[in-house]
């Protein structure tokens, strides 16, 4: 079960917009609020963020905040001025600095990329550029990689369900391009929208000061991928490289400890060589997000679930180890007998927060990377009006709170016993991951209508005990 906390009598999740920042000083918001993730994205070595996430950056800042830093124009897209200490790791074949290739001579061009994870090779990805929409950008890029300025880079920042950053000229996040910044191109038009497998540039806090570093999608119904359009320039997509996307998106990683996002890498992802292509790419797929595999279980489940905790797990019990487990073997007997479990979860939880919910004790899960169902409008109205309802009884309730005529328990058995809540609670899904994972285990291998438990584990069931009910 997740964390036991007196949360308030409701609580409503709040969006921000997602960056993706050039450098990772400018914090690169992360992947995971549920609800709303958000991009950011540095060229120095920040990245876009995901929707669901709550802090936001100005996407592709730079590792200096912004407002320590001169305001600088875009240097010319033609002929940059190389920085005097950069040369580049091998002659370049086309200079594209030159005017010698025009920008209706950019679309010739693609761009190929291997990749390895932990210097085991994983395949190549192939990407298409868009001059149409982003000369300045599509010759910038292919500039560097004209140069080599992209073999042997990380990608250093990765949220799953958002996208992968990398072209960080000191590999750590915080690098610019040596070529200076170039003038935003961005786009609103569907044509050019974010999506999966579109290669973006990463930028700092001013619209104008992308330079190296770049980023690829790596969902496309996230509302921090959303949120990228009209504020990121997409300049060209994948055309052949699902299989090696996804190995470098399913990377485990961990939090980043200047912004507190899960997008630091675990293993080595490096570019092994980045290669400008003139002609025609001559393999091609389908570019989507592959489904997840579920392995048999189901998108959805509803369960009642008693917890039996024991001294030291913190929870308020103050029962033994022992004694917690012989009364959960007991409640799992009585209940695979016919016992009224509603009844069991009132007498025994010590998950107080889950008494109130209807049924007693209940939780909806969203299996890994599930979605809540698809709701109709008439469906979606019910749920906007039975939100403010709760809001007008929680305010009520509060009131009387405050005037002393409720206490605080009572007015949050009387909330959660509501009609409306009842009702609410229909539509509210919480994602697995936000649960100890015997918990989610447990739930998932149910039947409608079995009972199971979930034993005690230090790593997989922390809180104690869980008997576990699916109901639907």
């Amino acid at each position: 079960m997740k964390k036991l906390l007196i949360l308030p009598l409701l609580a409503f999740a709040a969006c921000g917009d997602a960056v993706v920042s050039d450098t990772d000083v400018n914090t690169d918001v992360n992947a995971n609020n549920t609800a709303n993730n958000t991009a950011n994205t540095t060229d120095t070595g920040g990245t876009a963020n995901d929707a669901n996430t709550a802090n936001t950056t100005d996407l592709g800042g730079e590792d200096v905040p912004e407002f320590t830093m001169p305001e600088q124009k875009p240097k010319d897209p033609l002929a940059p001025r190389i920085t005097q200490n950069y040369k580049p790791k091998r002659d370049p074949q086309f200079h594209f600095e030159g005017t010698e290739i025009t920008d209706a001579q950019l679309g010739e061009f693609y761009i190929e990329a291997d990749v390895s994870i932990d210097k085991q090779p994983v395949g190549t990805m192939t990407f298409v550029l868009w001059p149409e929409k982003a000369p300045i950008t599509v010759r910038n890029f292919l500039r560097y990689a004209d140069e080599g300025f992209y073999d042997n880079k990380v990608y250093h920042r990765i949220l799953r369900d958002f996208m992968i950053q990398g072209g960080s000229s000191d590999n750590k996040a915080s690098g610019k391009g040596p070529h200076g910044m170039i003038k935003g191109e961005f786009s609103n038009e569907p044509e050019w929208a974010h999506r999966y497998g579109v290669l973006s540039m990463a930028r700092g806090g001013s619209p104008d000061s992308a330079s190296g570093q770049y980023f690829v999608i790596t969902d496309s119904v996230a509302p921090s991928v959303k949120n990228l359009d009209g504020k990121y320039a997409s300049f060209g997509i994948m055309v052949h490289g699902v299989s090696t996307l996804e190995s470098i998106a399913e990377v485990k990683t961990k939090m980043n400890p200047m912004n507190g996002e899960p997008s630091v890498p675990l293993q080595t992802v490096v570019v092994d060589e980045m290669r400008v292509v003139r002609g025609t790419p001559t393999v091609t797929e389908k570019i989507e997000r592959p489904p997840f595999d579920l392995k048999g279980e189901d998108e959805r489940v509803r369960i009642q679930h008693i917890l039996i905790s024991f001294a030291g797990t913190g929870t308020t019990a103050t029962r033994t180890k022992e004694e917690a487990e012989a009364l959960a073997m007991d409640l799992l007997k009585q209940a695979q007998e016919g016992a009224d479990f509603a009844e069991l979860v009132r007498a025994n939880t010590d998950d107080p927060g889950s008494v109130a919910n209807t049924p007693p004790g209940s939780y909806s899960l969203l299996n890994t990377r599930q979605k809540a169902p698809e709701y109709s409008e008439e469906q979606l109205a019910e749920k906007a009006e039975l939100e403010k309802a709760a809001q007008a009884l929680q305010t009520e309730l509060l009131a009387q709170v405050q005037a002393k005529t409720k206490t605080m328990d009572e007015a949050k058995a009387e909330f959660f016993a509501s009609e409306t809540m009842t009702k609410l609670s229909t539509y509210s899904w919480m994602p697995r991951a936000q649960m100890v994972s015997g918990f989610g285990d447990t739930a998932f291998s149910l039947e409608v209508g079995e009972v199971g438990i979930s034993n005690f584990d230090p790593a997989a069931s922390k809180f104690g005990w869980h008997i576990i009910k699916r109901y639907e």
